[in-house]
Formats: structure tokens, sequence, C-alpha cells
């Protein structure tokens, strides 16, 4: 656009904009608290605050028009928006319409236990013309550094969609200054299947001062000096994968806007339906700041559950170097070896995956006695149900799970949640191509869980390319499992503890890692003619998934008597400080893993004293001393206990935030305590 027409134009819808508020008033005035979360209306404002974040709307005859965002420490700086909506719904909603707010509520609400209690705000409005209601829902978690917002829709009897759209579409939008700013694009590939190599990261993160779309990421940060805002699209998006109407972000004169709706006008019901939601976060400060903040968001829309979601699990599938041997080992006379193995290591939770439906059945999801299978033939399943390893589960004190293709009724989910007490499901397979398939499938999930008083989890994955639940959506219901690693064939998912480790690492940078479960493979058994696995330890390989979600991806019967007395003791301390460990936030710390490195985990809590580290010297390193830089330590002195050896030392951290710390032996690690003194 011509900078001297834009001018001109600004210029008019800002002085149409300023006509337009003088006749938008709330007609009633609201003003609601719970706890440090607020929300008050002033004649055309609208303004939420979570104690540390405010946001503050106009009322327009289109909707809202977000004015200004507030941090703890400041503002993102403003500017005159050219628009007169933070929503422009190409092809749902005619932009020309005029709408009416036909009400504005708050009140205290958790999602039906699904998220961390919050004030919901709810402005409804009605474009009465085209026959459209549009439900816009704001979540102020007390004392957040961010907010949550979301539109939800229906149609009327009279609703027809719009011929043309003239303008990009805006599901969420800040009119903030965009020169002089830097700005972050970041977001995760799924199809871990076939990303186990070198070459194929996990994550992909892009630094930019230029202003552009972008179509990848699903985070956008955008920072100017020591103020920073980012914005995050909880959706299914992944680097490879754009899934459902996921849109891009932008980044031009009038701001930061996002174009992803995640519906259509086809989508629309009587009932309102869901658009994607979007988190915006401020903080202040450097880069571990933006971290934390983002984090400390991240774990209040998905709270942990010490009693549902602090698990270690074990999988059968992983040990199996075809679909028949690994459906085979789902058998009864299995599992009760299983159960046997992992009461020995102090593993939590047996999953019994693929086969106990019987051979290759995915439509008929009924428990079978026998089954017949091309490698194996005729065989015994579960001749007397689930009876007997729900017996032997419970006398060992270990929680059963189960495994299902995502096409797997809800009614038989409820039933053999039922009948086999399982508490921790992962549905498989998913292909979430459009948008009735998504929520159909997520709205299954949900209906079950809130059927069993939320006493199960679902576990989602990101294996594959198809569009699954991605790395931003649906950790309310369970856990993402990660990837695929086991110890045979085939090749592109074959065990590499280096690969394992960066991908947690990685993982670690943006989320939480305590809802992603890490794989660990019985190296005893992995390829050595493909992988170094066979020349690292045993205990090297299950400390690399404790800051995450452990999940032995393997029958663990087969570990050797000398894996064991490796592993025991390692998963003792671990759960004597599990429960410390995830009321903190996992950061990424030392080098990249690449085989070559000093690295790891800083596991930090904000409300403690006390945090954890696990330092990786990998195989190729040649350096016995090395400086390891944590974060939000610098100048202190801390107590640092070896949790393996129970020695403790006093040590001081340095300016730069940097801990001396030595590893005599390469393919080894340290689990520590630290305390600040």
């Amino acid at each position: 656009m011509n900078k001297k027409k834009y001018t001109i134009l600004s210029f008019f819808l800002s002085l149409t904009t300023i006509i337009s508020f003088g006749q938008q008033q709330f007609k009633k005035s609201l003003h609601q608290s719970f706890k440090e979360a607020n929300v008050i209306t002033n004649g055309h404002t609208l303004t939420v605050s979570t104690g540390k974040y405010t946001r503050v709307w106009k009322l327009t005859p289109k909707g809202l028009l977000s004015q200004r965002i507030n941090g703890i420490n400041g503002t993102m700086n403003p500017i005159e928006s050219v628009y007169n909506s933070d929503w422009n719904l190409e092809g749902i909603l005619n932009p020309k319409l005029n709408g009416e707010l036909i009400s504005l509520t708050a009140h205290k609400a958790n999602d039906e236990g699904f998220t961390s209690d919050h004030l919901k705000v709810t402005a409804e409005f009605e474009y009465k013309t085209q026959g459209l209601v549009l439900k816009y829902d704001i979540w102020a978690y007390p004392n957040a550094t961010g907010i949550r917002t979301q539109i939800h829709l229906k149609k009327l009897a009279n609703y027809s969609p719009p011929q043309t759209s003239e303008t990009l579409a805006r599901a969420e939008y800040f009119p903030i200054k965009t020169n002089d700013v830097e700005t972050k694009l970041i977001g995760y590939y799924n199809d871990t299947q076939h990303r186990n190599k070198r070459e194929t990261e996990i994550l992909k993160e892009v630094t930019t001062t230029e202003k552009g779309d972008y179509n990848w990421a699903s985070i956008i940060d955008i920072q100017s000096k020591d103020q920073g805002l980012m914005l995050v699209q909880e959706s299914h998006k992944c680097v490879n994968q754009p899934g459902v109407h996921t849109g891009s972000f932008h980044v031009d004169e009038t701001g930061l806007y996002a174009s992803g709706l995640g519906i259509s006008f086809e989508n629309l019901s009587e009932e309102f339906q869901p658009l994607w939601a979007y988190w915006s976060v401020t903080y202040h400060g450097n880069e571990e700041e933006r971290a934390l903040a983002l984090k400390q968001f991240d774990r209040l829309r998905y709270p942990i559950d010490p009693k549902r979601d602090i698990y270690i699990m074990a999988n059968n599938w992983g040990s199996g170097a075809s679909g028949d041997e690994s459906r085979h080992a789902s058998r009864e006379e299995n599992i009760l070896l299983e159960i046997a193995s992992q009461k020995d290591l102090g593993i939590d939770l047996q999953q019994v995956d693929d086969g106990w439906q019987g051979y290759h059945q995915y439509k008929k999801w009924d428990l079978v006695s026998q089954t017949t299978s091309k490698q194996f033939g005729t065989y015994d399943v579960y001749p007397e149900g689930w009876k007997n390893i729900r017996l032997a589960a419970k006398k060992s004190n270990i929680k059963l799970g189960l495994w299902a293709a995502w096409t797997i009724p809800g009614e038989d989910l409820l039933k053999q949640y039922h009948n086999g007490g399982f508490s921790s499901y992962k549905l498989d397979f998913a292909n979430l191509k459009n948008y009735k398939t998504f929520h159909n499938f997520i709205n299954k999930v949900r209906t079950f869980i809130l059927a069993t008083d939320h006493n199960v989890r679902v576990n989602w994955d990101v294996t594959e390319n198809p569009a699954r639940i991605g790395y931003f959506y649906g950790r309310e219901y369970g856990n993402i499992y990660l990837e695929n690693r086991k110890p045979i064939n085939p090749i592109n998912v074959l065990y590499h503890p280096y690969l394992v480790l960066r991908d947690a690492w990685q993982v670690s940078k943006y989320t939480n890692l305590n809802k992603f479960q890490v794989s660990i493979q019985n190296i005893d058994r992995v390829n050595k003619a493909a992988s170094d696995a066979y020349l690292h330890n045993h205990a090297y390989s299950v400390a690399i998934s404790l800051m995450g979600s452990p999940i032995f991806f393997q029958e663990t019967r087969y570990y050797s008597e000398a894996a064991r007395n490796e592993i025991k003791p390692l998963l003792d301390v671990y759960k004597k400080h599990r429960k410390a460990m995830y009321k903190g936030y996992v950061f990424p710390i030392g080098a990249k893993p690449d085989n070559n490195s000093w690295t790891g985990f800083q596991n930090y809590n904000p409300s403690s004293k006390v945090g954890y580290l696990t330092v990786f010297r990998e195989i190729n390193n040649k350096e016995i001393h090395q400086k390891i830089t944590l974060r939000f330590l610098k100048n202190k002195e801390i107590k640092l206990t070896n949790l393996m050896t129970g020695e403790i030392t006093q040590t001081a951290i340095d300016k730069k935030g940097n801990l001396n710390l030595s590893i005599e032996n390469p393919i080894d690690f340290r689990f520590f305590k630290y305390e600040v003194l």
C-alpha cells in the first residue's frame, strides 16, 4: 500500500472509529473479581487484569478492539488501530455488518476441571442481519503473566456466508509498534517416526527484524528492548503439518495479528463451535524470563494433578521387531511377566498395547480370548478377560493402561475402563484432517474423561505426519508421547541415546517437559551395527527421561540382573524427589546434545529454594571439567547434593550463572538437588 494513502486511510479510519466509539457504551456495568484477577467496564472500555497482566478493549459497532496491553513491568508500545474489531472472520462474518453486544458476564471457572481456576469473562455479540452469534471468552488466571482468548460461533436460521472477503482473517490482534522490534518464531516438528537423524531436529527457531507472514510457527515473540509479548496458538499445528485452518502470524504496520480461525462457514451449526484459542503472554527481561513466563502460563493452562499425572510407565510394544511380535507381547501371559518385572524395577504403570483386541482388529473393540497371526499361529490372549492381570497389578501396586486406535467408540473406552480398571489410555493412528473429525475426536475423549470423574488420562502422540494433536493442544487430557524408539528395526526408529536426549532438550525450551513422555530403551538389545547405544549404560539411558514423563517403551523382562541393579537405585531416588520436581519448570542447560557435549536439564521452582539438575557428559566429549550456565542463580551460594552418592558440596555460582562441575568419564551423568543458601 502507498504510504501516503496508508496515512490518509489510517486517519479516516481512526476518525470513524472515534465517532463510532462515542455511540457504543456498555449498557450495564460489570465489576467482578476472583483473587487477583478482575474485570471492569467503564463507558465503552472493557479492562481485564490478572494482577500481573492487563488488557484493555473498546466496544465498537463491530465487536471488541484491543487498545493496550500492560505487563507487570511495563506496556508494549501501543499504536492507533486502523481496524474496528480484533476479529475479522474471513468467509464467515461479513466485515461490513455491525453486531450488537447481547450479554457480558464473568464468573469463576475451571473448564469442568480441565484447567486451573480462573476468572472467565464472556461477551456475546449478535450479527442479526447475517444470522450469526459470536461468543468471545477471556480466561484470566490470577497472578498470570498472560490471558487466554477464544472465539465461538453459532449460526441462526437466517445465516448466509459472505460472498467475498476484503481482508485477511484475524482471530487475535494487538495494535503494537512493530518497528525496531526483534521477532522470534518458534515451532516443533511432528513425524518423529522419520526425524531420527542428526540433521532432523525437532525444533525450528527463526529470529528476524523484518515484517512478514509466518505460517509454520506455533509461537511468535515480539521483543522491544526488555519488554516482550508472546502469542501462542493453541492448536495442533506443527512446522511440517499445518493442520486445520491454522493460518499464520502476521507482523506489519498495523501491529501483530493471527489469521488462524480453525473453522470455515461449512462447520457452523446451531450450537456454539470453537475456533483456535490464543495465549498472550508478557515478560520483562532476558531469554530466561521469557521462557519462565511461557512455562508458568502453560502450567496454569495444563496443570499437573499429582494423583493422576505423575507416574513411570512401561509399554510392551517397543521390543518387537515386527508388528506380530509386538501384538503377541500384549497377551495375558506376557503382561503377567511384565507386571512382576515392573514391580521389581519400581515402575508404576503397565500399558497394554495393540493385540488385546485380536490380530489387526481395529473395528471391533472386544477383548478376545484367542487370536491367530501369521507368525505365531493360534494363541491365547485373555481367556479369562482382564481378571488375572487386574488382580496381579493390584497385588503389585501397579496401575494399568491400555492402547487403542483413535476410532474406538467412546462406549468401548468406558467399557474397558470399568472392566479392566485402566487409568491411562493411548489413542493411536489419528488423522485429524478437518474440523469435524478433529472436534468429534476431542469431544469423545473429553466426554470419556468426564464419565470417569477425571480418573483417567488420554495420551496422544506426534510420531507421524498426519494431523494429530501437536504440542500446544490437548494436554489437559493427558501427555504427549514423543517418539517411538526401538532396539532392532525399523532403522528409522532405532534408539540413539543422544537423539532422544536432544529431542527432550529442545522440547524443554518452550514447553513443560513433564507433560511429554520420553522413551527409555534396553541398550543391551539395540542394533550394535547401527547405534552406539550399547556403549552406554542403563542408568544413563533412564536418566535422560527423568525431567520428563519416563516411559520404558519395551518389555522390561528382558533386562539382565546387572541392568536391573543399575536402574533400580536410580528410580528409587527419583521417586523420592519427583513430586517436588513436578512442581518445578524444566529448562535445557549446557550445549545442545550432539554426542560430543556437556548437556542436561535444570528444574527450577520460583516458589522454593530447592531445584534439581541432571547433567550429562556425552560419549565423545573429552573434557573432565566444565562450566554449566544455570538460570536464575547468578551470584548465589548453593548447597549441591549428589542424589546418587549423598555427597554434599557448597559452591558459588558466578555472576554469569556458571557452575563448575567435574565428571571423570564420558557416558556418565549427575543427578543433583541444589538448595540456595
